[in-house]
């Protein structure tokens, strides 16, 4: 059995009030399509500081490299609809090590999407 990688995906955008309605609903659509996908989704919330909202993170449990690609592509056709969104990404790597990186609309940069499949892959595949 392959292990499980846990990723946290939090996001942002500069477009709404983290307690905006409408950023709320968009931010709701990213997770239940990751579910829908993966099938693998938490969520944690935490109060904003100054907002009557909370910021939730997705907690990813990546099992599968189906799940990894998935994940990728729904990440980057998320960030292509507004180039205000931000997703960050964060997981322990095979050497214990936290990893973290963030991409916007605007930078959807394939290196960092690669460095995260590259990395999570080999920890699915128990390299």
């Amino acid at each position: 059995m392959s292990p499980t990688v846990e990723v946290a995906i939090s996001t942002e955008t500069a477009k709404y009030a983290p307690d905006s309605p409408q950023w709320q609903r968009e931010v709701a659509a990213l997770h239940t399509e990751l579910h829908r996908e993966t099938g693998a989704v938490t969520m944690e919330s935490t109060p904003v500081p100054g907002t009557k909202g909370t910021a939730v993170d997705v907690i990813l449990a990546l099992g599968t490299s189906g799940a990894l690609v998935a994940t990728v592509e729904i990440v980057r056709s998320w960030l292509g609809r507004d180039k205000t969104r931000t997703i960050t990404a964060t997981w322990t790597d095979e050497d214990g090590k936290e990893r973290r990186f963030t991409l916007t609309g605007e930078n959807i940069d394939q290196q960092s999407l690669t460095a995260l499949s590259e990395s999570i892959g080999r920890m699915i595949e128990g390299r």
